[in-house]
Protein backbone atom coordinates (compact mmCIF):
# COMPACT_ATOMS: atom_id res chain seq x y z
CA UNK A 1 0.00 0.00 0.00
CA UNK A 2 1.43 3.89 -0.74
CA UNK A 3 2.65 5.00 2.53
CA UNK A 4 0.26 7.99 2.39
CA UNK A 5 -3.23 6.08 1.67
CA UNK A 6 -4.70 6.45 5.03
CA UNK A 7 -7.03 3.57 5.80
CA UNK A 8 -9.05 4.39 8.54
CA UNK A 9 -10.82 1.26 9.07
CA UNK A 10 -8.23 -1.15 11.41
CA UNK A 11 -7.32 -4.16 9.46
CA UNK A 12 -5.28 -7.27 10.71
CA UNK A 13 -1.78 -8.17 9.29
CA UNK A 14 1.04 -10.66 9.60
CA UNK A 15 3.98 -8.98 11.03
CA UNK A 16 2.13 -6.82 13.81
CA UNK A 17 0.81 -3.55 12.90
CA UNK A 18 1.86 0.50 12.60
CA UNK A 19 -0.30 2.55 13.91
CA UNK A 20 -0.80 6.42 13.42
CA UNK A 21 -2.66 8.26 15.72
CA UNK A 22 -3.00 11.85 16.47
CA UNK A 23 -1.51 13.10 19.65
CA UNK A 24 -2.02 15.81 21.82
CA UNK A 25 0.62 14.48 24.20
CA UNK A 26 -1.34 15.04 26.73
CA UNK A 27 -0.59 12.21 29.14
CA UNK A 28 -3.98 10.54 31.65
CA UNK A 29 -1.44 9.90 34.61
CA UNK A 30 -1.77 6.42 35.70
CA UNK A 31 -1.37 3.64 32.83
CA UNK A 32 0.21 6.02 30.27
CA UNK A 33 -3.25 6.85 27.91
CA UNK A 34 -1.82 9.44 25.46
CA UNK A 35 -4.84 11.55 25.04
CA UNK A 36 -4.93 11.93 20.64
CA UNK A 37 -5.08 8.11 19.39
CA UNK A 38 -5.34 6.13 16.81
CA UNK A 39 -5.53 7.20 13.15
CA UNK A 40 -5.61 4.45 11.65
CA UNK A 41 -3.57 1.21 10.61
CA UNK A 42 -1.23 0.12 7.48
CA UNK A 43 -1.03 -3.00 5.92
CA UNK A 44 2.02 -4.15 4.32
CA UNK A 45 5.44 -4.28 6.27
CA UNK A 46 6.62 -1.38 8.74
CA UNK A 47 9.10 -0.32 6.00
CA UNK A 48 5.71 0.68 3.96
CA UNK A 49 4.54 3.46 5.82
CA UNK A 50 7.88 4.98 7.96
CA UNK A 51 10.25 6.77 4.97
CA UNK A 52 12.72 5.26 3.33
CA UNK A 53 16.38 6.27 4.95
CA UNK A 54 17.89 9.10 3.28
CA UNK A 55 20.99 7.54 1.13
CA UNK A 56 24.42 8.68 2.43
CA UNK A 57 25.08 12.68 2.52
CA UNK A 58 21.59 13.47 1.88
CA UNK A 59 20.71 13.69 5.66
CA UNK A 60 22.64 16.53 8.25
CA UNK A 61 23.45 12.93 10.42
CA UNK A 62 24.77 11.61 7.04
CA UNK A 63 28.64 10.62 7.60
CA UNK A 64 27.85 10.03 11.61
CA UNK A 65 30.52 7.47 12.39
CA UNK A 66 28.15 4.83 14.26
CA UNK A 67 30.44 2.36 14.82
CA UNK A 68 31.21 4.49 17.65
CA UNK A 69 28.52 2.98 19.62
CA UNK A 70 30.38 -0.51 19.40
CA UNK A 71 33.43 0.44 20.48
CA UNK A 72 31.98 2.87 23.78
CA UNK A 73 29.85 -0.86 24.14
CA UNK A 74 33.74 -2.69 23.97
CA UNK A 75 35.07 -0.10 26.18
CA UNK A 76 32.75 0.15 28.78
CA UNK A 77 33.20 -4.12 28.99
CA UNK A 78 36.32 -3.90 29.20
CA UNK A 79 37.08 -0.94 31.85
CA UNK A 80 34.03 -1.04 33.72
CA UNK A 81 34.11 -2.37 37.11
CA UNK A 82 30.15 -3.17 37.93
CA UNK A 83 27.59 -5.46 36.78
CA UNK A 84 26.14 -4.85 33.10
CA UNK A 85 22.84 -5.54 32.07
CA UNK A 86 22.77 -5.58 28.42
CA UNK A 87 19.05 -4.71 27.66
CA UNK A 88 19.53 -2.17 29.39
CA UNK A 89 22.72 -0.70 27.94
CA UNK A 90 20.80 -0.92 24.40
CA UNK A 91 17.92 0.22 25.54
CA UNK A 92 19.26 3.48 27.11
CA UNK A 93 21.22 3.71 23.98
CA UNK A 94 18.11 3.81 21.95
CA UNK A 95 16.33 5.94 24.04
CA UNK A 96 19.11 8.39 23.89
CA UNK A 97 18.40 8.38 20.20
CA UNK A 98 15.27 9.46 20.52
CA UNK A 99 15.58 11.97 23.18
CA UNK A 100 18.26 13.83 20.74
CA UNK A 101 15.65 14.38 18.53
CA UNK A 102 14.22 17.26 20.94
CA UNK A 103 10.67 16.36 20.41
CA UNK A 104 8.74 15.74 23.87
CA UNK A 105 6.24 13.49 21.80
CA UNK A 106 8.50 11.24 20.13
CA UNK A 107 9.49 8.54 22.26
CA UNK A 108 10.96 4.44 22.34
CA UNK A 109 8.35 2.13 24.71
CA UNK A 110 10.30 -0.80 26.37
CA UNK A 111 7.74 -4.04 26.58
CA UNK A 112 6.62 -2.82 30.07
CA UNK A 113 5.80 1.06 28.70
CA UNK A 114 4.72 -0.41 25.44
CA UNK A 115 1.86 -2.70 27.12
CA UNK A 116 0.46 0.02 29.65
CA UNK A 117 0.69 1.98 26.20
CA UNK A 118 -1.72 -0.76 24.89
CA UNK A 119 -3.85 -1.66 28.35
CA UNK A 120 -4.78 2.14 28.34
CA UNK A 121 -6.75 1.91 25.36
CA UNK A 122 -9.40 0.77 27.34
CA UNK A 123 -10.01 3.91 29.41
CA UNK A 124 -9.11 1.88 32.75
CA UNK A 125 -6.07 3.09 34.60
CA UNK A 126 -4.60 3.48 37.68
CA UNK A 127 -3.15 7.28 38.84
CA UNK A 128 -4.50 10.67 39.93
CA UNK A 129 -5.92 11.48 36.75
CA UNK A 130 -4.43 14.36 35.09
CA UNK A 131 -3.44 15.30 31.50
CA UNK A 132 -0.50 16.79 30.96
CA UNK A 133 1.94 18.33 28.14
CA UNK A 134 5.21 20.09 27.63
CA UNK A 135 5.32 23.69 27.46
CA UNK A 136 8.86 25.56 27.25
CA UNK A 137 10.45 22.76 29.18
CA UNK A 138 7.76 22.76 32.11
CA UNK A 139 5.38 19.90 32.98
CA UNK A 140 2.13 21.51 32.84
CA UNK A 141 -1.71 20.39 33.77
CA UNK A 142 -3.39 20.68 30.51
CA UNK A 143 -7.09 19.32 32.77
CA UNK A 144 -7.60 17.05 35.40
CA UNK A 145 -10.65 14.42 34.92
CA UNK A 146 -13.77 14.71 36.12
CA UNK A 147 -13.99 12.72 38.52
CA UNK A 148 -10.41 11.94 39.17
CA UNK A 149 -8.55 12.13 42.43
CA UNK A 150 -6.47 14.98 40.99
CA UNK A 151 -9.56 17.32 40.13
CA UNK A 152 -10.83 16.65 43.67
CA UNK A 153 -7.80 17.61 45.31
CA UNK A 154 -7.89 20.85 43.61
CA UNK A 155 -5.63 20.18 40.59
CA UNK A 156 -6.30 22.76 37.73
CA UNK A 157 -5.77 23.43 33.99
CA UNK A 158 -2.54 25.52 33.53
CA UNK A 159 -0.80 24.06 37.22
CA UNK A 160 3.19 23.48 36.17
CA UNK A 161 4.20 20.25 38.11
CA UNK A 162 7.17 21.17 39.59
CA UNK A 163 7.91 18.52 41.81
CA UNK A 164 6.29 14.89 42.54
CA UNK A 165 7.36 14.14 46.33
CA UNK A 166 9.71 16.39 46.51
CA UNK A 167 11.63 15.39 43.62
CA UNK A 168 12.08 18.32 40.89
CA UNK A 169 11.13 17.29 37.12
CA UNK A 170 10.89 19.16 34.00
CA UNK A 171 9.59 19.41 30.48
CA UNK A 172 12.59 16.56 29.31
CA UNK A 173 11.88 14.39 32.47
CA UNK A 174 8.43 14.02 30.85
CA UNK A 175 8.55 10.14 30.64
CA UNK A 176 10.12 9.64 34.50
CA UNK A 177 7.60 12.47 36.02
CA UNK A 178 4.76 9.79 34.51
CA UNK A 179 6.40 6.63 35.84
CA UNK A 180 6.77 8.54 39.14
CA UNK A 181 3.30 9.18 39.26
CA UNK A 182 1.86 5.92 38.10
CA UNK A 183 1.79 2.81 41.16
CA UNK A 184 -0.96 1.03 43.07
CA UNK A 185 -4.29 2.23 43.65
CA UNK A 186 -4.73 3.84 47.35
CA UNK A 187 -1.05 4.71 46.97
CA UNK A 188 -0.09 9.06 47.93
CA UNK A 189 1.90 10.84 45.69
CA UNK A 190 2.29 14.59 46.57
CA UNK A 191 1.92 16.62 43.78
CA UNK A 192 3.84 20.71 44.05
CA UNK A 193 2.70 22.96 41.39
CA UNK A 194 3.18 26.52 40.59
CA UNK A 195 -0.16 28.60 39.70
CA UNK A 196 -0.51 32.31 39.78
CA UNK A 197 3.37 32.34 40.83
CA UNK A 198 2.30 31.04 43.56
CA UNK A 199 3.91 26.72 45.08
CA UNK A 200 0.92 25.04 46.64
CA UNK A 201 1.59 21.33 47.20
CA UNK A 202 -1.64 18.79 46.93
CA UNK A 203 -1.05 14.86 48.30
CA UNK A 204 -3.26 12.71 46.23
CA UNK A 205 -4.32 8.81 46.43
CA UNK A 206 -4.12 7.28 43.26
CA UNK A 207 -6.99 5.41 41.94
CA UNK A 208 -8.79 3.67 39.05
CA UNK A 209 -10.37 5.70 36.63
CA UNK A 210 -12.72 4.64 34.04
CA UNK A 211 -13.99 7.68 32.15
CA UNK A 212 -17.17 7.95 30.38
CA UNK A 213 -16.80 9.86 27.43
CA UNK A 214 -20.05 11.39 26.56
CA UNK A 215 -22.87 12.95 29.20
CA UNK A 216 -25.88 14.86 27.65
CA UNK A 217 -29.24 16.51 29.26
CA UNK A 218 -32.14 18.87 27.81
CA UNK A 219 -31.64 22.16 28.92
CA UNK A 220 -34.65 24.57 29.58
CA UNK A 221 -35.28 26.05 26.63
CA UNK A 222 -35.09 23.12 24.43
CA UNK A 223 -31.33 23.40 24.25
CA UNK A 224 -29.85 20.42 24.07
CA UNK A 225 -26.19 20.12 26.38
CA UNK A 226 -23.67 17.60 25.49
CA UNK A 227 -20.38 17.46 26.83
CA UNK A 228 -17.53 14.90 25.75
CA UNK A 229 -14.43 14.02 27.89
CA UNK A 230 -12.30 12.52 25.02
CA UNK A 231 -12.61 10.87 21.66
CA UNK A 232 -12.43 7.52 23.05
CA UNK A 233 -13.08 4.57 20.79
CA UNK A 234 -16.64 4.38 19.68
CA UNK A 235 -17.26 8.13 20.99
CA UNK A 236 -19.05 9.29 17.65
CA UNK A 237 -21.81 6.59 18.26
CA UNK A 238 -22.48 7.49 21.47
CA UNK A 239 -22.18 11.48 20.28
CA UNK A 240 -24.71 11.00 17.49
CA UNK A 241 -27.06 8.68 19.88
CA UNK A 242 -26.68 11.44 22.15
CA UNK A 243 -27.78 14.22 19.54
CA UNK A 244 -30.68 11.51 18.68
CA UNK A 245 -31.70 10.91 22.39
CA UNK A 246 -31.97 15.00 22.97
CA UNK A 247 -34.06 15.60 19.60
CA UNK A 248 -36.79 13.09 20.52
CA UNK A 249 -37.05 15.04 23.78
CA UNK A 250 -37.28 18.01 22.24
CA UNK A 251 -34.13 19.91 21.65
CA UNK A 252 -33.95 22.62 18.68
CA UNK A 253 -30.36 23.39 19.30
CA UNK A 254 -27.11 22.10 20.52
CA UNK A 255 -24.49 23.17 23.29
CA UNK A 256 -21.50 20.60 22.54
CA UNK A 257 -18.65 21.14 25.32
CA UNK A 258 -14.99 20.23 24.26
CA UNK A 259 -13.31 21.95 27.82
CA UNK A 260 -10.83 19.98 29.08
CA UNK A 261 -10.95 17.44 25.69
CA UNK A 262 -7.30 16.67 25.09
CA UNK A 263 -8.03 14.70 22.22
CA UNK A 264 -8.49 11.17 20.59
CA UNK A 265 -9.13 8.79 17.84
CA UNK A 266 -9.10 10.78 14.48
CA UNK A 267 -11.10 8.96 12.92
CA UNK A 268 -14.03 9.71 15.47
CA UNK A 269 -12.94 13.19 15.39
CA UNK A 270 -14.06 13.33 11.70
CA UNK A 271 -17.07 11.28 12.48
CA UNK A 272 -18.31 14.03 15.27
CA UNK A 273 -17.22 16.63 13.03
CA UNK A 274 -19.60 14.94 9.94
CA UNK A 275 -22.79 15.23 11.91
CA UNK A 276 -22.85 19.45 11.26
CA UNK A 277 -20.76 19.44 8.03
CA UNK A 278 -22.00 18.37 4.49
CA UNK A 279 -20.61 15.30 3.14
CA UNK A 280 -18.05 15.31 1.13
CA UNK A 281 -16.36 18.78 2.63
CA UNK A 282 -13.19 18.53 3.98
CA UNK A 283 -12.68 17.89 7.42
CA UNK A 284 -8.99 17.92 7.98
CA UNK A 285 -5.97 17.37 5.88
CA UNK A 286 -2.66 16.25 6.91
CA UNK A 287 1.07 16.98 5.42
CA UNK A 288 4.32 14.71 5.73
CA UNK A 289 7.99 15.70 5.94
CA UNK A 290 8.12 15.16 2.04
CA UNK A 291 5.09 17.75 1.60
CA UNK A 292 2.63 14.93 0.80
CA UNK A 293 -0.74 15.73 1.51
CA UNK A 294 -4.28 13.47 2.73
CA UNK A 295 -7.25 14.49 3.33
CA UNK A 296 -10.17 13.48 5.07
CA UNK A 297 -13.99 14.55 4.02
CA UNK A 298 -17.19 14.33 5.65
CA UNK A 299 -19.05 11.40 5.75
CA UNK A 300 -22.33 13.38 6.64
CA UNK A 301 -24.68 13.57 9.23
CA UNK A 302 -28.21 14.53 9.98
CA UNK A 303 -27.91 18.16 11.82
CA UNK A 304 -26.22 20.26 8.81
CA UNK A 305 -28.13 23.75 9.72
CA UNK A 306 -28.93 23.24 13.11
CA UNK A 307 -28.21 25.87 15.68
CA UNK A 308 -24.63 24.46 17.37
CA UNK A 309 -22.66 26.32 19.93
CA UNK A 310 -19.30 25.05 20.82
CA UNK A 311 -17.17 25.19 24.06
CA UNK A 312 -13.72 25.10 24.60
CA UNK A 313 -10.63 26.27 26.81
CA UNK A 314 -7.12 25.64 27.22
CA UNK A 315 -7.55 21.96 27.87
CA UNK A 316 -9.34 21.42 24.51
CA UNK A 317 -6.50 19.87 22.18
CA UNK A 318 -5.65 17.53 19.30
CA UNK A 319 -8.84 15.83 17.87
CA UNK A 320 -11.00 18.13 19.94
CA UNK A 321 -9.36 20.99 17.94
CA UNK A 322 -9.92 18.98 14.29
CA UNK A 323 -13.64 19.68 15.36
CA UNK A 324 -13.83 22.61 16.36
CA UNK A 325 -11.56 24.09 13.61
CA UNK A 326 -13.72 22.24 10.96
CA UNK A 327 -16.80 23.54 12.34
CA UNK A 328 -15.53 27.30 12.38
CA UNK A 329 -14.34 27.56 8.89
CA UNK A 330 -17.75 26.29 7.92
CA UNK A 331 -19.14 28.78 10.40
CA UNK A 332 -21.50 25.35 11.37
CA UNK A 333 -21.08 26.54 15.08
CA UNK A 334 -20.15 29.83 17.21
CA UNK A 335 -17.14 29.01 19.18
CA UNK A 336 -17.11 30.18 22.70
CA UNK A 337 -14.78 30.09 25.69
CA UNK A 338 -10.86 30.33 25.24
CA UNK A 339 -8.78 29.73 22.68
CA UNK A 340 -7.74 26.17 22.79
CA UNK A 341 -4.26 24.60 23.29
CA UNK A 342 -2.95 24.58 20.21
CA UNK A 343 -1.85 20.59 19.23
CA UNK A 344 -1.59 20.38 15.41
CA UNK A 345 0.71 17.48 14.68
CA UNK A 346 0.42 13.64 14.02
CA UNK A 347 2.57 10.67 15.68
CA UNK A 348 3.08 7.30 14.92
CA UNK A 349 3.51 4.22 16.80
CA UNK A 350 5.19 1.16 15.75
CA UNK A 351 5.26 -2.10 17.31
CA UNK A 352 8.41 -3.36 17.67
CA UNK A 353 10.55 -6.98 18.55
CA UNK A 354 9.96 -8.24 21.42
CA UNK A 355 6.98 -6.28 22.88
CA UNK A 356 8.67 -3.08 22.29
CA UNK A 357 7.26 0.35 20.37
CA UNK A 358 8.52 3.69 18.72
CA UNK A 359 6.42 6.65 18.35
CA UNK A 360 7.79 9.49 16.01
CA UNK A 361 5.93 12.42 15.01
CA UNK A 362 5.74 12.06 11.05
CA UNK A 363 2.65 14.87 9.81
CA UNK A 364 1.45 17.82 10.45
CA UNK A 365 -2.35 18.94 10.30
CA UNK A 366 -4.93 21.74 8.82
CA UNK A 367 -8.16 22.79 9.38
CA UNK A 368 -10.18 23.01 6.13
CA UNK A 369 -9.04 26.40 4.66
CA UNK A 370 -5.31 25.16 5.12
CA UNK A 371 -5.03 26.22 8.63
CA UNK A 372 -2.21 24.99 11.10
CA UNK A 373 -2.97 25.59 14.42
CA UNK A 374 -0.18 23.91 16.32
CA UNK A 375 1.19 26.21 18.96
CA UNK A 376 -1.35 28.88 18.10
CA UNK A 377 -4.39 27.18 18.91
CA UNK A 378 -7.99 27.83 17.96
CA UNK A 379 -9.12 31.60 18.95
CA UNK A 380 -13.11 31.66 19.60
CA UNK A 381 -15.69 33.50 18.21
CA UNK A 382 -16.76 34.93 21.27
CA UNK A 383 -14.26 34.91 24.20
CA UNK A 384 -15.57 34.17 28.02
CA UNK A 385 -12.82 33.53 30.72
CA UNK A 386 -14.05 31.26 33.84
CA UNK A 387 -14.42 33.45 37.04
CA UNK A 388 -10.80 33.18 38.46
CA UNK A 389 -12.40 32.75 42.11
CA UNK A 390 -14.19 29.77 40.74
CA UNK A 391 -13.29 26.53 42.75
CA UNK A 392 -14.49 23.33 41.50
CA UNK A 393 -16.42 22.49 44.99
CA UNK A 394 -18.30 25.75 44.14
CA UNK A 395 -18.72 25.10 40.70
CA UNK A 396 -22.80 25.61 39.40
CA UNK A 397 -24.04 25.90 35.59
CA UNK A 398 -25.69 29.54 36.82
CA UNK A 399 -21.95 30.44 37.56
CA UNK A 400 -20.06 29.33 34.46
CA UNK A 401 -20.03 32.04 32.70
CA UNK A 402 -18.74 29.78 29.21
CA UNK A 403 -22.04 28.09 29.66
CA UNK A 404 -23.66 31.03 30.57
CA UNK A 405 -22.76 32.95 27.39
CA UNK A 406 -23.34 29.90 25.24
CA UNK A 407 -26.99 29.09 26.32
CA UNK A 408 -27.34 33.04 25.62
CA UNK A 409 -26.01 33.03 21.96
CA UNK A 410 -28.01 29.61 21.12
CA UNK A 411 -31.12 31.08 22.76
CA UNK A 412 -30.68 34.17 20.06
CA UNK A 413 -30.43 31.41 17.19
CA UNK A 414 -33.68 29.02 18.02
CA UNK A 415 -36.87 29.07 15.69
CA UNK A 416 -39.52 31.81 17.10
Amino acid sequence: MDQNNYNYEPKRRKGGRVLLFLLSAIILLGSGFLGGWLLGEKNGSPNQYLPQASPAGAGEGAGADWNKLNRIKDQIYKAYDGPIDDALLLEGAIKGMVNSLGDPYSQFFNAKEFKQLNESFSGKFIGVGIQINVENDEIVVVAPIDGSPAKAAGIQSGDVIVRIDDKVYKGKDLESAVNHMRGEAGKPVKLTVRRNKKELSFTIQRAEITQKSVRSELLPGSMGYITMSQFSEKVDVDFKAALDELKAKGAKGYIVDFRGNPGGYLNESIRVASNFIKKGDLVLSTKDKYQKAHEDRSIGGDYLGVPLVLLVDRGSASASEVVAGAWKDYNAAVIVGEKTFGKGIVQSIQPLAHGEGLKLTTAAYYSPKGTSIHKKGIVPDVSVAMPKDLTPDQYTKEKDTQLQKAIEILKGKLPK
